[in-house]
């Protein structure tokens, strides 16, 4: 079976939301598919599990960047939050409980142990809205701020890597349950080599690994060409696909205009096509 690994990517977002939109013509995005994802990949996961149209996550985007001002660093996180409760449904956590395929947001605790998270119960849907945002918590870009601060959890999660941990089990635990946790996004969950791309090799037989950058820019080395999605530069020389590739950077950690953010999402929608015709059988 085909799983699909999300990285992460600011706001270049809508990109994710094409390759989902794609995958999912094309049959190769069903309810039984494994996903999961880091930062935007987690967004995209979330939203296309509770059952939101790509369409709509698009449009919450343009308000994101709307609502910016010109300047992303530090503002996004509240901007996040009024999006997630606007466009899940009320019974989201529901409804992504019930997909037969897994689904993973992945995030990373630094305090008060250190481990690594690919949630994928979520209680409430306030559980599945705090699990994104964990995801998203880029440190001094989605806020002002290292990290987010979380209170002090009740049971553990599942599908929590607890190999970096050098305490006893039950001693972590009890910390956990009585102090604070700080979150990092999930882009630290995994090595450098995956850059953000959850790893679900256990729900899969083949994992795709989807980037908002191309894969050889940022070294994203544990997949093969063939299962790979990610933006093809698009310029006829060395400069123009400088060019375009400084845009993409550019558009990560910028606000863009509603065209261009429906122009990245068409890509992103052309990239997973064209995968679906090359490699997807």
């Amino acid at each position: 079976m085909i799983g699909f690994s999300f990285s992460p990517g600011g706001l270049l977002f809508p990109y994710h939301l094409g390759v989902i939109s794609s995958l999912v013509k094309t049959g190769h995005l069903t309810p039984h598919t494994p996903i999961a994802g880091s930062s935007a990949g987690a967004i995209a996961v979330a939203s296309h599990a509770a059952g939101v149209s790509p369409r709509d996550a698009l449009e919450g985007c343009v308000r994101m960047c709307e609502d910016c001002n010109g300047i992303a660093q530090g503002r996004l996180m509240p901007l996040l939050e009024r999006e997630l409760e606007e466009l899940l449904p009320q019974n989201a956590h529901e409804i992504v409980r019930e997909r037969p395929g897994f689904t993973g947001l992945a995030y990373k605790e630094i305090f008060p142990i250190s481990k690594n998270v690919l949630s994928s119960e979520f209680d409430s849907r306030e559980d599945l809205k705090e699990a994104v945002c964990n995801s998203s918590m880029f440190p001094f870009f989605t806020s002002p701020w290292p990290c987010l601060i979380r209170p002090p959890s009740s049971n553990g999660n599942a599908n929590e890597d607890r190999s970096e941990m050098n305490l006893g089990t039950d001693y972590s635990s009890m910390l956990s349950n009585v102090l604070p946790r700080f979150i990092v996004d999930g882009y630290f969950t995994v090595p450098r080599e995956r850059f953000g791309c959850p790893v679900i090799d256990e729900y899969t037989t083949r994992t795709v690994t989807v980037s908002v950058i191309p894969h050889d820019i940022i070294n994203l080395t544990v997949s093969s060409q063939c299962d790979q999605i990610s933006p093809r530069l698009r310029g006829n020389s060395a400069e123009e696909n400088a060019e375009d590739l400084n845009n993409l950077f550019q558009a990560a950690v910028s606000p863009s205009s509603r065209e261009d953010l429906f122009s990245l999402f068409d890509r992103g929608q052309t990239d997973a096509e064209e995968w679906s015709i090359k490699h997807g059988s």
